[in-house]
């Protein structure tokens, strides 16, 4: 069924250094996947989407709670006259075995969960059916969690036994044989807000993979941006593990000492395993700087 689409992805792991010399501990922070855009889907279609972990990073996930959502966001309490999608989640773009649904024959939920394990390997595909409602507008994606993590709310629409059977009928229609798989893009963030005392560093690495999305050639964009406006960084990216302000192995950095820091790197820059090192050091007006931190691929033009 169609072609696995391998999609970037990149793994991030975090550290705090609370004195400058000390050696950095890591703990990883897991990658979500999105659409790229809002889908808006003519009624009984199917589309299928795929996020993909890089295999030497597969470990890292083994045992997290892996969640895909699925927003309406012009039909929030899932009402099905508004307008419904069902959602099919598997390892496999043959989608058996079947990891989590949407619907389980009387009650749609904006997402379904399960545990990850390594032995699924690196692929999760969502399989999305519209309705036959028209005028529908979907995203989705997969988050991973780790165990630190609050699992988000869950909304639910439980149907009357009359509106259940219709639903079911409606889910009835037939998948082509053949489809293409489209690519989930990988958007890294913190789970929860980073901090940095001032005069302080945090090191970050996180683990880049082509994609068919991307290419082989592609830019990765980070972003550094400050809880309040008294919050300021300087951050440096490097190819090696020994990435210090003054170390030759800086490749890129925004030394502005602002509230937000943005560095672009070309992938061919990054080190040959594809990881990126990324220094952010605290340079605010108080004692401790509130920040959030993502990454983006983005084909190079």
């Amino acid at each position: 069924m169609g072609y696995s689409a391998t999609a970037a992805i990149l793994l991030l792991q975090f550290s705090v250094v609370s004195v400058f010399g000390q050696t950095p501990h890591y703990i990883q922070v897991p990658v979500n996947y999105a659409t790229p855009e809002i889908q808006r889907p003519a009624a009984e279609t199917v589309k299928i989407w795929n996020g993909s972990i890089c295999v030497n990073d597969q470990n890292n996930y083994n045992g997290m709670t892996a969640i895909a959502y699925i927003n309406l966001p012009t039909n929030l309490k899932w009402l099905p006259f508004l307008g419904v999608v069902y959602a099919t989640v598997s390892n496999s773009s043959s989608f058996s075995p079947v990891l989590c649904k949407n619907f389980d024959g009387s009650t749609f939920r904006n997402s379904c969960s399960f545990t990850y394990e390594m032995a699924m390997g690196p692929n999760i595909y969502i399989e999305i059916k519209a309705g036959n409602e028209g005028h529908i507008q979907y995203s989705t994606g997969i988050s991973f969690l780790n165990s630190k993590a609050r699992l988000p709310p869950v909304t639910e629409a439980k149907l009357s036994p009359q509106d259940a059977a219709k639903m079911r009928e409606a889910m009835a229609y037939s998948v082509p044989k053949v489809m293409d798989v489209q690519s989930l893009i990988p958007i890294v963030r913190l789970q929860e807000t980073g901090t940095v005392p001032t005069a302080t560093r945090i090191y970050y690495s996180f683990t880049v993979c082509p994609s068919s999305a991307t290419g082989s050639k592609f830019d990765i964009e980070i972003i550094i941006m400050g809880a309040e406006s008294d919050d300021a960084f300087s951050s440096y990216v490097c190819n090696k593990a020994d990435c210090t302000a003054e170390s030759t192995n800086v490749i890129q950095s925004d030394t502005s000492d602002s509230t937000l820091n943005v560095v672009r790197i070309n992938y061919g820059r990054v080190a040959p395993t594809g990881t990126v090192y990324v220094l952010i050091v605290g340079f605010g007006g108080k004692a401790e700087n509130q920040f959030d931190f993502g990454a983006v691929v983005r084909r190079a033009i």
